[in-house]
């Protein structure tokens, strides 16, 4: 049985191969986690961005990866029912100073990240633009706010790599037991899964040759 992947360059069984008290299989670790998260999501919202009317589908993508890099950080291996706590302490993070306070992460969380991915729309009076002074602000009145998609995305972007640093230093050990729990849970599903379904090469090349 060959194992599913986990990321675009890895399969479940890389994972399962490296050691997490071995000091020089951190920095493997780290790659495969930005391989999993950037090259199923990350690079196509950054490619997306090209495209004048892509903030909505950006911060779709961006909106998942906050709640999905939270999980890493707080070792949640199912997040159903927690979502609304993982992003807006996915916001709390310091990419996202002084921008978001508590009132504006609530808000993301129920005008963006549900508006957009229940409804394909962002709800109440947010509007999504581009080259604005700073990343979020409250629109005249107080009624709404006016977010800046690329440096929004800059900072989900960096928030991702300074996680990757932390987890490669040996003093983060609550980090990076949270993330084994995290990875070693996705990599049991995907072995789950592989008992059912071939491997996506060979899949292709049964095809192939009929």
């Amino acid at each position: 049985m060959d194992a599913l992947r986990i990321s675009p360059k890895y399969t479940s069984r890389d994972w399962q191969a490296l050691n997490s008290k071995n000091p020089s299989d951190w920095a493997k670790a780290a790659e495969i986690v930005r391989d999993r998260l950037e090259g199923r999501f990350l690079q196509f919202a950054t490619n997306s961005l090209r495209y004048k009317y892509s903030g909505f589908v950006v911060l779709a993508i961006d909106s998942l990866l906050a709640e999905a890099i939270q999980q890493f950080i707080e070792g949640i291996v199912d997040g159903i029912g927690k979502s609304g706590k993982l992003v807006k302490n996915f916001l709390k993070g310091p990419r996202f100073k002084p921008d978001f306070d508590a009132e504006a992460r609530k808000a993301f969380y129920t005008d963006i990240r549900c508006g957009l991915l229940h409804q394909a729309e962002a709800k109440e009076m947010w509007l999504i633009r581009r080259n604005q002074p700073a990343m979020l602000q409250k629109v005249e009145g107080g009624h709404g706010y006016i977010i800046d998609v690329k440096r929004f995305h800059e900072a989900v972007q960096g928030s991702l790599n300074d996680y990757l640093v932390l987890i490669t230093e040996s003093q983060n050990q609550p980090l990076r037991e949270n993330l084994w729990e995290k990875m070693d849970h996705i990599c049991r599903v995907r072995e789950a899964r592989g008992a059912l379904y071939e491997a996506e090469e060979n899949s292709s090349q049964a095809r192939g040759a009929t």
